[in-house]
């Protein structure tokens, strides 16, 4: 057996929690059953362990229009590839569209992370730079195509059947995995030397970010030396513009981090919040808990599937809620403590090795 994968998130993802899947997808597969069209790449993950030959593409040298770039030098490749034949199965990394022809009679399949695009599409206007119609066409069209359809979650696989009429047998739900060994090489030293909570990725209007915000303003005026920790793109000028309206200037932080520079934030951080109305799986819900960081999220989307018990949960609409659940975690160090504890119990229903043992089974099942 013989599955190929595409390079579209590998060259349009430095970091993310889809191209961080795949890598570890593929990491976890025996090496002999996979190959990849991926040339060239600038992403993070699959630099160490290094799992396949490709360029880095002018590696620490960021311009205007590179990712596109690199996918644009990366599809005669993949073309060639899927028209050669010599796979039994193609998994797509991202939703495309253009290798359609090429594969043929070929089975395959493809991962549905979630269908944000679709149900919140109006509050991705102004905030994206690609064509939201093109994106949400891509993927039904992909949708469509596929042989099988995995969805990293119930809720997922639940838009899908029910939102978009896909017929339930055609999806499998396959839960992402999490690298439970703690680094050890990180500086002792704190990145922020208050205490802080901790908001990790983007903050389109489907993650909430406004009305978090605003519980965070009301949660400080309490709690002076609390500081709120952003990791991910600078602020927008929508963003900057609600954190001078809140008034908090002096206690609103972003950060770009890496992979080392996260751990090191999870692990000194008072709690991580998750105030999404919609996610595919929450990947940094189970990374959090892997430092010992108590998780405060919404009681929606696929949250109450991933962290179970181990969360305490606000209602994302309510903002005094919101507020209210955070100070909870933060005064009450008795519950700090449970909810650390059951992350850990939470921690064992997932694990890369079995996010790749199920993936083959889906592989073998289209043979």
């Amino acid at each position: 057996m013989k599955v190929l994968f595409d390079h579209k998130l590998f060259s349009t993802q430095t970091y993310g929690g889809a191209s961080r899947y795949m890598h570890e997808l593929m990491k976890n597969l025996p090496r002999n059953v996979w190959e990849t069209t991926t040339l060239l790449a600038n992403n993070e993950y699959i630099k160490s362990p290094r799992l396949f030959n490709y360029c880095d593409f002018f590696p620490n040298r960021p311009f205007k229009g590179k990712a596109l770039f690199m996918y644009w030098l990366n599809r005669p490749y993949t073309y060639m590839m899927l028209r050669k034949g010599d796979y039994d199965i193609f998994h797509q990394t991202d939703f495309d569209t253009y290798y359609f022809n090429a594969i043929k009679g070929k089975k395959m399949v493809m991962t549905f992370h979630d269908m944000n695009y679709s149900k919140y599409r109006h509050l991705f206007v102004n905030t994206l730079t690609n064509n939201i119609d093109d994106r949400e066409r891509f993927q039904k069209e992909s949708v469509e195509r596929a042989d099988r359809i995995v969805a990293v979650s119930q809720h997922t696989k639940e838009d899908l059947v029910n939102r978009w009429d896909v017929d339930s047998n055609k999806v499998v739900v396959i839960h992402h995995g999490v690298d439970k060994v703690r680094k050890t090489d990180l500086d002792v030293a704190r990145i922020v030397d208050a205490p802080f909570l901790l908001f990790v990725g983007e903050r389109y209007g489907f993650k909430n970010f406004e009305r978090f915000l605003h519980a965070f303003s009301l949660v400080s005026r309490k709690y002076s030396d609390l500081k709120l920790v952003c990791t991910g793109r600078k602020f927008s000028e929508a963003d900057s513009a609600l954190i001078r309206q809140e008034n908090l200037m002096n206690k609103v932080i972003q950060l770009s981090a890496d992979e080392k520079s996260l751990a090191r934030l999870y692990r000194d951080a008072e709690m991580f919040v998750f105030p999404s109305f919609s996610e595919g799986f929450g990947m940094p819900i189970l990374e959090a808990m892997v430092y010992d960081c108590p998780v405060v999220l919404s009681n929606a989307s696929c949250f109450p599937e991933v962290a179970g018990q181990a969360g305490v949960y606000f209602d994302p609409y309510r903002t005094e809620d919101i507020a209210e659940k955070i100070e909870r975690v933060l005064v009450d160090s008795t519950l700090r403590s449970n909810l650390v504890a059951l992350g850990h119990e939470r921690l064992n229903a997932f694990s890369w090795e079995k996010n790749a043992s199920e993936h083959m089974s889906v592989y073998q099942s289209l043979l």
